[in-house]
C-alpha cells in the first residue's frame, strides 16, 4: 500500500496531536501527584503514585499512540523526511501548554519555534519534484498496510 502525501500528512498530524495531548496530560498528572517534584532516583517508591495517576496513564497511552504512528510513517517513508517533520510537535506542544496549562512562552522561545517552522517548511519543500514524492514512499510491494 503506497502512502499518498495527504495520508502521510494526516497520519503525521494525528501523531503530533496525540503527542501534544500526551504531554499536557502527563504534566497535569504529575502536578497533582503528592510529593513529586524531582525526587531522587535512588528510591523508585515515588513512581507508585505516578503510576496510579489516571492523567499520567492516559497521557502515556497518547504518547504510545504517537510512537505507533511514527513507526508506521517510518515504515513507508524516508527517515530523513519523517523525523524532521515531527519537529512540528515543537510548535503544537508549546501551543498546547499555552492554552491548556497556562504556561508563559517568552519571545525568544517563540523565535526558536519560528525557526523550527522554517526548517520543517524547507524539508517539506525539498520533497517536491522528487520521484515518488511524500518522502520517497516504498514501492507498493514493500510498504506495510
Amino acid at each position: 500500500m503506497s502512502f499518498s502525501r495527504r495520508k502521510l500528512w494526516g497520519l503525521l498530524l494525528a501523531g503530533l496531536i496525540s503527542e501534544a495531548i500526551g504531554f499536557v496530560l502527563i504534566k497535569r498528572g504529575l502536578a497533582i501527584v503528592p510529593g513529586f517534584s524531582g525526587q531522587s532516583l535512588s528510591s523508585l517508591s515515588f513512581l507508585i503514585p505516578v503510576l496510579k495517576s489516571p492523567q499520567v496513564l492516559i497521557g502515556t497511552a497518547f504518547e504510545a499512540l504517537h510512537f505507533g504512528i511514527l513507526m508506521e510513517l517510518l515504515s513507508v517513508s524516508d527517515v530523513s523526511y519523517i523525523i524532521p517533520l515531527t519537529s512540528i510537535g515543537y510548535v503544537l506542544t508549546p501551543l498546547s501548554a499555552l492554552f491548556f496549562l497556562g504556561e508563559t512562552i517568552p519571545p525568544l522561545r517563540w523565535s526558536g519555534i519560528l525557526l523550527v517552522c522554517a526548517g520543517v517548511a524547507a524539508v517539506s519543500v525539498s520533497d517536491r519534484g522528487q520521484k515518488g514524492g511524500a518522502g520517497h514512499p516504498l514501492p507498493e510491494s514493500e510498504a506495510l498496510s
